[in-house]
Formats: C-alpha cells, sequence, structure tokens
C-alpha cells in the first residue's frame, strides 16, 4: 500500500480540508470506506463524485417532521 496524501485527494476532489474530514467520516460511517486512508484513496483515484457526496450526506442528516397540524387534519377527514 502506499502513501495517502491529503492535498493529492483534495486535488482530484475539489473539496476543501475542512470538509474532507466530514467526507471520509461519512464514507466510514456508511461503509462505503473501511478507514479514513480508504477513503481518500478512493477519493483520490476519483472513484465518487463531489456532488453525489455532498447529497448523499444532506440526507443522511435529515429526518421528517410531522406536524401536529397535519395529523388532526387526517383524523377529521
Amino acid at each position: 500500500m502506499g502513501r495517502v496524501f491529503i492535498e493529492e485527494a483534495m486535488d482530484a476532489t475539489g473539496i476543501n480540508r475542512t470538509n474532507l474530514v466530514g467526507v471520509c467520516t461519512h464514507l466510514v460511517r456508511t461503509k462505503q470506506a473501511s478507514s479514513a486512508a480508504d477513503a481518500l484513496r478512493r477519493l483520490e483515484a476519483g472513484e465518487f463524485n463531489k456532488l453525489d457526496l455532498e447529497e448523499q450526506m444532506i440526507r443522511s442528516y435529515q429526518i421528517e417532521v410531522v406536524s401536529q397540524d397535519d395529523e388532526d387534519n387526517e383524523d377529521i377527514d
């Protein structure tokens, strides 16, 4: 296995250093990479699309909130 350089992954993906930490964490948590080094290697190789990763990360933090008013209106119908 070769060395992993953060700058090369940043250049390949266009993701800045701060966001790269979050992206690597997301990849490991979702089992798309086995470790942070593996995530960096895969990002450097171009296996992931930056826009798709951003969308995945946003969706992973979103929750659907059902308001009490919506539930009351359904009971009336």
